[in-house]
């Protein structure tokens, strides 16, 4: 799997980041030749970005834009003869730094968190339900606990 993290921020791992990642995708059965690109932005760039692709003119936390037609929640993606990117996963480090202080957890877990409920978006979940956001909140964290993070809150 190929996992791309755009970072530019001092104390935040891409190495780390993209490990999390990785068994996310390998855990919700995504092929080893499909790739996902995380980057990590900033307030205005979260704000802009919301606007432009989903018309709402405000901050929001995470942003996933899939590449091609979302297949159902927790069913094997399609398998693919050559490598195939599934989308892009944008975190507003700034919202995570924010939430991360009211969770009581570090800013590190938060931006995990929030990229693994990106990727599981990219993945066919959704969250606009109760039940929905539920799984997907289960699944995020139980990826993070595998890999020795505890998320609080």
């Amino acid at each position: 799997m190929a996992v791309t993290v755009q970072v530019r921020r001092p104390g935040i791992s891409a190495t780390r980041l993209r490990k999390i990642v990785a068994r996310v995708m390998k855990r919700e059965g995504a092929s080893k030749r499909s790739g996902i690109s995380i980057v990590l932005v900033g307030d205005p760039a979260m704000r802009w970005l919301n606007r432009r692709h989903l018309g709402k003119d405000r901050v929001t936390d995470v942003l996933a834009f899939p590449l091609f037609e979302r297949t159902k929640a927790g069913r094997r993606m399609p398998k693919v003869e050559r490598p195939s990117q599934l989308g892009e996963v944008v975190v507003c480090v700034d919202r995570a730094r924010i939430q991360a202080d009211e969770a009581g957890h570090p800013v590190r877990t938060e931006i995990a968190l929030l990229a693994a409920h990106g990727v599981l978006h990219l993945l066919g979940y959704d969250d606009r339900t109760r039940r929905g956001a539920e799984r997907m909140m289960r699944r995020a964290r139980t990826v993070l606990a595998e890999a020795g993070e505890r998320v609080k809150g």
